[in-house]
């Protein structure tokens, strides 16, 4: 497991006739120099808590306009925590409220509240699908694990227990964060500006609020208003 580190990120640039690339560094508070890291795999536990088993080159973004390039990072989506790599340690970004976005690959990450009636307010990353002005279309990854079923006297059933990986789409507009249900009701509600027009859209082209590809016509037609 990683040790969980509190530090603070910062980037300089210098410009003394030649321009330096941007360099990132890591300020440890005192008593926390050294980094032990080990493998976050559970025994006897099927299935990675990795969005991706592999280390993805991108960039933080932050709030006070810095951006850290050329990071290595990697997700865990059981824990929620977005990993980094820094000379060869890793380290749990631990200020996350801090980021405008995480790009990893061709992938953009923000970390959003989630207003959902359901569950107790809460933060997560979620995974930007459409970039739009006013609405924007995200997807939620999230992990559980799957007890065993394992019947010993009928020899069936799962013997190890599994990490399970889900999603759910989910509308940003006007600062809030809501889930969107198999019947399109929330998209509706929060975009109630134009629903009459969204719901025509959607019946004519026939689509569902349980594709990735329709959603996002959906959302890009709200936008072009």
């Amino acid at each position: 497991m990683s040790l969980r580190l509190n530090f603070c990120l910062a980037v300089l640039l210098f410009n003394c006739g030649i321009l330096l690339p941007q360099l990132y560094y890591v300020k440890l508070p005192a008593g926390h120099d050294k980094i032990h890291t080990t493998n976050d795999r559970v025994p006897g536990l099927v299935g990675s808590p990795y969005l991706s088993d592999d280390w993805s080159k991108g960039s933080i973004a932050l709030y006070n306009g810095d951006v850290i390039d050329d990071i290595t990072l990697k997700y865990n989506v059981f824990k929620k925590e977005m990993l980094f790599q820094a000379d060869g340690d890793i380290y749990v970004l631990s200020s996350p409220d801090s980021v405008l976005f995480i790009t990893m690959g061709n992938r953009r990450f923000v970390y959003l509240p989630v207003n959902d009636r359901k569950k107790k307010s809460e933060k997560d990353y979620f995974e930007e699908l459409s970039d739009g002005d006013v609405c924007r279309l995200l997807l939620r990854h999230t992990a559980s694990i799957l007890k065993s079923n394992y019947n010993v006297a009928l020899n069936a059933g799962e013997k190890d227990d599994r990490m399970e990986h889900q999603s759910a789409y989910y509308l940003i507009k006007d600062n809030l964060v809501v889930p969107v249900d198999k019947k399109g009701e929330n998209l509706y509600r929060l975009l109630s500006d134009k629903s009459a027009e969204l719901s025509d859209f959607v019946k004519e082209r026939h689509l569902s609020f349980t594709s990735q590809d329709d959603l996002i016509q959906i959302i890009d037609y709200y936008n072009s208003f």
